[in-house]
């Protein structure tokens, strides 16, 4: 079972653990402490993948839409910007570099 798969699934909706880190935070946003009668939807992050499909209540963190969005992208620029981009030749098929003009047109302006 694929991660996407798991996530629109009964077994996570009616995870143990997932009901239970819902429960634990009353039903609100851990970050700002929304609500799904506010207008928010509800979600429950993986704070770690290292129990996938067997997750420990430890491992999630109630978050609302917003939040989770947030934290996803700030948690994929820290990771992300720690690597190092590796060099690679985009286009190894053309033997030297283009000209940006056209020669035959050389000492005329535009």
């Amino acid at each position: 079972m694929t991660y996407a798969e798991y996530i629109s699934s009964s077994s996570w909706r009616q995870s143990a653990a997932r009901l239970a880190e819902l429960e634990a935070s009353g039903f609100r946003c851990r970050l700002c402490d929304g609500q799904a009668e506010e207008g928010r939807s509800l979600e429950v992050h993986h704070r770690t993948y290292a129990r996938l499909f067997g997750e420990l209540v430890r491992d999630l963190t109630a978050l609302c839409g917003e939040c989770h969005h947030g934290v996803t992208d700030m948690l994929r620029r820290r990771n992300y910007s720690a690597r190092t981009p590796i060099p690679r030749d985009v286009i190894p098929s053309i033997p030297r570099p283009l000209a940006l003009f056209d020669p035959s047109q050389a000492g005329t302006r535009s």
